[in-house]
């Protein structure tokens, strides 16, 4: 789903943000690139972080010394 799409949804659910947060999948390096960036105290970086509950920033790849 497209990280503003979900943000709509969330914006203007009557339902909990955290039942409605858990069916939305977004790409999670998107999602945390946008809560970088976002106006706080916004409605959007409410959603934001409700999204961040349920898409996790992926770990960085370490690489193995030999």
């Amino acid at each position: 789903m497209k990280l503003t799409d979900a943000v709509k949804t969330l914006a203007s659910t009557n339902r909990s943000l955290d039942s409605v947060a858990q069916t939305l999948i977004v790409d999670a390096n998107e999602l945390h690139a946008a809560l970088k960036t976002v106006e706080v105290g916004s409605i959007d970086e409410t959603c934001l972080q409700y999204l961040a509950k349920f898409n996790p920033a992926p770990k960085p790849k370490v690489k193995k010394e030999d």
